[in-house]
């Protein structure tokens, strides 16, 4: 009895190391995977951290750490996917997956448009000594978020380092970006100081024009009139409202031109995005661009 009881221990101790692995299967992230694909990120976050409990020395460890942090981008939860990455990248520098990792942590940077950090993200990606495609796309990022923020001419320095046919394509459509037709924000607000509605149809704006000219006009004339008749107060007051719109009417003219600008500069810009994508592919020269998921 002593030996069966002995044997019996001795079978379930092996037993359950074997019944652990069987547990992770052949495909152990197929669920996880297709709630990923159908966009049920917090699901599929669940299940991934499931896998790694159970599982946590498989070969699939590092996808299932890099899908995690990949899900709580797209429910664009960054803080938690930034330490999810970097949880990534300290436990193995070495490891493949450690790169990969690396570039979804400038990627997300650059999805939430902090393009200061985004850029200094894919400088240190470039440190790491990446494949050659990395290289391409974290140049090719690094000029993108320089010309998020208007530097034109920081953007060509690293789209020139791309393959000659790419940058020879970029160079025309940042060509076509420094030529932008634009409108002087000082000068707008100078027409309409001298003239109420006059910087309004400087930007495009007839109707804004007329109703600033209108107005300005109203107010002045109720209030010479009232200082006619000597009646000050009346006169006075409308001066203070006339004061009001006067000032309105030379910021909303410079406002006027600083978005037409900006209507420009984000009409180039999209075309830029469909002509070239953002995720650049150095084998196919195909533009790829970048889906936004929500939760």
């Amino acid at each position: 009895m002593k030996y069966l009881t002995l044997t019996l221990l001795l079978v379930a101790c092996f037993a359950v190391p074997y019944c652990v692995a069987d547990d992770c299967g052949t495909e152990p992230l197929s669920f996880a995977d297709a709630l990923t694909a159908e966009g049920d990120h917090y699901r599929a976050i669940t299940e991934y951290k499931r896998f790694l409990h159970r599982c946590p020395t498989h070969a699939d460890a590092p996808r299932a750490r890099l899908a995690i942090a990949q899900s709580l981008i797209a429910g664009k939860r960054w803080d938690e996917a930034d330490r999810a990455l970097e949880t990534i990248f300290s436990l193995d520098a070495d490891n493949p997956s450690s790169v990969q990792a690396r570039t979804v942590y400038a990627d997300s940077a650059f999805a939430r448009s902090d393009y200061p950090l985004a850029r200094q993200r894919y400088l240190s990606l470039l440190e790491s000594k990446p494949s050659v495609a990395t290289v391409a796309h974290a140049r090719y990022r690094i000029g993108w978020t320089w010309l998020e923020e208007d530097a034109v001419d920081a953007a060509w320095e690293h789209f020139s380092l791309l393959d000659s046919e790419r940058a020879a394509g970029l160079s025309d459509a940042l060509q076509d970006y420094r030529v932008l037709p634009r409108k002087s924000p000082v000068l707008a607000g100078t027409l309409s100081a001298l003239l109420p509605g006059a910087g309004q149809l400087y930007t495009g704006r007839a109707r804004q024009a007329i109703l600033a000219f209108v107005l300005n006009a109203a107010f002045l004339y109720g209030a010479v009139e009232a200082f006619e008749n000597d009646n000050h107060v009346v006169g006075g007051i409308l001066l203070f409202f006339e004061g009001g719109w006067y000032t309105g009417n030379i910021y909303n003219a410079a406002n006027n031109a600083h978005k037409f600008n900006r209507r420009q500069q984000a009409a180039q810009k999209l075309k830029m995005r469909q002509q070239f994508g953002l995720r650049f592919d150095p084998h196919t020269g195909t533009p790829l661009l970048l889906a936004q998921l929500t939760f």
